[in-house]
């Protein structure tokens, strides 16, 4: 299998880092092929709306910077896993852009949100617009995105269950 872990590398924190290392050992112990997309919040352009990539040019994205490989080519994962800081319930600006230039392949995508500050509100703000915008309601590409899944870490503990959970993905 091939994933992809696409990350907002300006907002790297330990928790995260022990998530996407051990992520990462998982994937690899069942034979998985990762590849890391690491952005920058200045490495990325967000979506024109232009919409060639659904009219004139189909699943090519017009846009050029460090989005563009990952974006032409989301078909050749079998899975696509977004690890982002949580801020005030939404993903990071970053982490958006490669969502909004549909960098995630259409089968599988894991949305793993972090944070050590995270309150109750925050989290189903992520967990209802995560679920509304990739996958149960999304107005724009109805069925598009055919398996989402969200988890979120505050701790350690939490990474352990995220962990165990993931196992079942590979």
């Amino acid at each position: 299998m091939n994933t992809v872990i696409i990350l907002d590398k300006d907002a790297e924190t330990e928790l995260s880092g022990d998530l996407k290392e051990r992520i990462i050992r998982i994937l690899k112990e069942k034979a998985h092929r990762v590849e890391m997309v690491e952005l920058r919040r200045n490495d990325v352009i967000p979506c024109l709306g232009c919409l060639l990539c659904l009219t004139k040019h189909v699943g090519i994205c017009v846009t050029r910077d460090s989005l563009t490989e990952t974006r032409n080519n989301a078909n050749r994962y079998d899975m696509t896993i977004f690890l982002t800081p949580v801020m005030f319930g939404h993903f990071s600006a970053t982490v958006k852009c490669a969502i909004d230039r549909g960098c995630g392949n259409q089968n599988l995508q894991v949305m793993l949100g972090y944070g050590s500050d995270i309150n109750d509100e925050e989290k189903s703000t992520f967990i209802d617009l995560t679920r509304k915008h990739r996958g149960e309601a999304d107005i724009v590409h109805p069925g598009f995105d055919k398996q989402v899944d969200v988890y979120l870490t505050t701790s350690p503990e939490d990474n352990d269950a995220i962990c165990e959970a993931f196992k079942r993905y590979v």
